[in-house]
């Protein structure tokens, strides 16, 4: 994960390619419910300011040039599983959902997104929303309905930055204590 960008802007095309990849993740019902809502310029600036960014992030982050929202449309999903080929199981009601597939199947194209920046030499930093989700949401025209699902800083790697935080404090967990096999 990056936590140092360069200030400079990334171009439209390359976010839209990056996008468009992204999203072709799996979808339950193919119903494909996930958007992304891309932020730069001012809607990045409303972003960090309802949310308070810049209280928990330093000047690294906030220079990404481009936060994406990855966002999941429940009814999307429950409108999909009361159609014919999918009805009775009781789908069409979101509180039914053992798994809320909206959920993991933005999680799913927002993997993507990371391992595309990646791909394509950029830097990119996951992380969640603290304060003030559905306010920065409502701000940006998002449908009420609608979750978030964290969010992506995207831009170009600064050469100064290096890794940080709990992933050079914390081992990595030996498969042994996460890999069973036949049995828990």
């Amino acid at each position: 994960m990056t936590r140092t960008f360069q200030p400079n802007a990334l171009e439209r095309e390359l976010v839209d390619q990056l996008l468009e990849l992204a999203r072709r993740a799996p979808s339950a019902g193919y119903r494909q419910g996930v958007h992304f809502l891309a932020l730069s310029g001012a809607s990045l600036a409303t972003f960090w300011e309802v949310t308070g960014g810049e209280e928990w992030f330093d000047d690294g982050v906030l220079a990404a040039p481009v936060v994406v929202l990855p966002l999941a449309d429940p009814d999307a999903y429950t409108s999909r599983y009361a159609e014919g080929d999918k009805a009775g199981h009781g789908l069409e009601i979101a509180a039914n959902w053992e798994v809320p597939f909206w959920l993991t199947d933005a999680a799913m194209a927002t993997q993507n997104l990371l391992l595309l920046a990646e791909e394509h030499g950029l830097g990119a930093l996951y992380f969640g929303i603290f304060r003030n989700a559905r306010l920065a949401l409502d701000a940006l025209g998002v449908p009420e309905h609608v979750l978030q699902v964290g969010a992506v800083a995207l831009g170009w790697r600064a050469a100064t930055d290096a890794p940080s935080g709990s992933s050079i404090t914390r081992p990595r967990r030996a498969p042994t204590e996460v890999v069973p096999h036949q049995r828990w």
